[in-house]
């Protein structure tokens, strides 16, 4: 999953949330899908202990499309 670095310079991002392994890569493909700047935080050798996830950062002005995108696949997952 993209870090940081790989954002452009003139996109601001926000938090979106922090997720399962397989919850966020299966929203990461969404935000792709559908244009939308995102970066993922991985939790590092110490985060692991009070972090379980991966944390999704995505561009600020598209964080409606994207909360909706997540949502989707949050609902999806739990219904499978």
């Amino acid at each position: 999953m993209p870090g940081l670095p790989q954002v452009p310079r003139d996109v601001r991002t926000v938090h979106l949330g922090e997720f399962s392994w397989q919850n966020a890569e299966l929203i990461a493909e969404q935000l792709e899908a559908h244009g939308i700047v995102w970066w993922s935080k991985e939790p590092g050798t110490l985060s692991r202990v009070w972090q379980l996830g991966v944390e999704l950062f995505v561009d600020r002005e598209k964080i409606d499309d994207a909360r909706e995108l997540a949502a989707t696949v949050l609902r999806d997952a739990s219904s499978a």
